[in-house]
């Protein structure tokens, strides 16, 4: 592929929170050098061949099923030491960009290794065949597109070759499925760990890495959830019996717990609700 396509981008379509700048892809990509900088964010991922990244922080080689998410300027190079070095590339912006890859823990420009390569060169190849028809709503449409890009960033890329975060969520799937099926009983960190055949402390340190979150702060937003469907489900149902039928067996316990997840007690939740 050496192909390049640039949206018409109205001014509707810049104020939104991500939009496409432009899509493309070289059968060899040849040396760039940006003094200044690129004006927007870009994803470049290696097909075939290889290359080398250098920006004023660091020096990396990019393979096959690796690639390189670039922000705005900030100078760099990259060139082939492989050829052909084979790349397809999308670049974008938008009024939230910068916070949106902040909440996905991209702060700045680097090399990502990616477990399902696949998966985002579908996503652009989609982008690709959205600018070639071109309609009055191509540019939203290219915008929702690439924010699934990012959560696929998110999803099965890593600075190191090393497992995605889809692939701890797979490891931790005995766990999520034992949690559904006993959340109303007494679940310790070791009947936890023990499902995994981990420690409980690199079981603990799995999940903070996956979810963001301690073992014990998954349970109580399970149970919860669990708590404000019986809630809306059960009206006659006294919020003793719910905080009961969730795990809870101290009803003041539970309902600090939801005040301060929700921001008002069960009863309030169920009158807002219903």
């Amino acid at each position: 592929m050496n192909r390049n396509t640039f949206p018409l981008l109205t001014e509707a379509e810049r104020k939104l929170p991500l939009y496409v700048t432009s899509v493309g892809g070289w059968n060899n990509q040849e040396r760039m050098v940006r003094e200044t900088g690129f004006p927007d964010y870009q994803w470049i991922q290696t097909l075939g061949g290889e290359g080398t990244l250098h920006t004023e922080r660091m020096s990396a080689g990019i393979a096959k099923g690796q690639g390189m998410l670039l922000f705005p300027h900030e100078r760099h190079e990259y060139y082939g030491t492989k050829e052909p070095w084979e790349v397809m590339w999308v670049s974008f912006n938008g009024s939230m960009a910068e916070e949106l890859l902040a909440s996905l823990h991209f702060t700045q420009s680097q090399t990502l290794y990616v477990s399902h390569p696949d998966t985002l060169l579908k996503k652009m190849h989609a982008v690709f065949s959205l600018l070639d028809a071109q309609t009055s709503l191509t540019g939203f449409e290219c915008s929702g597109v690439m924010y699934q890009i990012l959560l696929d960033l998110h999803t099965y890329a890593s600075p190191s070759e090393v497992r995605s975060k889809r692939q701890h969520y797979e490891q931790l799937s005995p766990v999520f499925g034992y949690i559904d099926s006993n959340f109303r009983q007494p679940i310790s960190l070791e009947m936890i760990a023990s499902r995994l055949n981990l420690s409980p402390q690199y079981t603990c340190h799995l999940f903070q890495q996956t979810l963001g979150m301690r073992p014990f702060e998954y349970i109580n937003k399970f149970r919860l959830s669990k708590a404000k469907e019986l809630l809306l489900d059960e009206m006659t149902m006294d919020v003793k019996e719910v905080a009961q039928r969730v795990g809870y067996e101290h009803a003041s316990y539970f309902i600090k717990l939801f005040k301060r997840e929700e921001g008002v007690t069960p009863s309030a939740f169920r009158r807002i609700h219903r």
